[in-house]
């Protein structure tokens, strides 16, 4: 991603923020705009439409959750911890930017951004990934086979991870997923070793 104005990060926080509004939510170019302080023609300097904003936050997601995933795999843990670290993060980058959860969960997206949804689905895809390469890692340091498959294990940590962002969306952002998403992975990460 190409390094952002002052400006263009502004606005890409002010669209984030009013993300955060519960309910659905209809964003419009007049609308950011006035919770900028500019004009709509002053937007429209900075990004071309209303899609290219919601794109760089989509790309502002997915640098900084593989920043972080990156820097989880290139410590001297265990897989499963890496893997079980991975998935709170997940959560807790959510639950620390709920317009982005709502990014994540496709919720913010009008049919203007329907293209977004694929990069959505490949950042999800790619996290899933990293979750079973490092699932792939601890069968070969251990001998010790998953109950599953490595796909199918990593599927389903993922699937978890999604439906407690959801459930964090649904809830106006009231439900804070923090305080039970370590106790829940752990459990789910223990029942799946043989």
């Amino acid at each position: 991603m190409d390094k952002l104005k002052p400006r263009q990060l502004d606005i890409m926080q002010s669209l984030a923020k009013m993300l955060e509004a519960k309910g659905p939510v209809k964003i419009t170019t007049a609308s950011l705009a006035e919770k900028c302080g500019i004009t709509e023609a002053a937007i429209y300097r900075h990004f071309p439409s209303k899609r290219k904003i919601y794109e760089g936050l989509v790309n502002f997601c997915e640098e900084s959750l593989f920043d972080l995933i990156g820097n989880i795999n290139s410590n001297d843990e265990p897989s499963l911890t890496k893997v079980t670290k991975i998935i709170i993060l997940l959560v807790s980058f959510c639950e620390k930017n709920p317009g982005l959860a709502r990014i994540l969960t496709r919720e913010a997206f009008s049919t203007d951004e329907a293209l977004l949804e694929e990069r959505v689905k490949q950042i999800f895809s790619k996290i899933e990934l990293q979750i079973k390469q490092n699932l792939q890692r601890y069968e070969q340091e251990t001998k010790n086979k998953l109950a599953q498959t490595t796909a199918s294990s990593a599927n389903l940590l993922l699937a978890y991870a999604e439906g407690i962002i959801q459930q964090f969306v649904r809830s106006g952002f009231k439900d804070k997923p923090s305080s039970r998403v370590s106790e829940q992975t752990k459990f789910l990460i223990s029942s799946l070793k043989k």
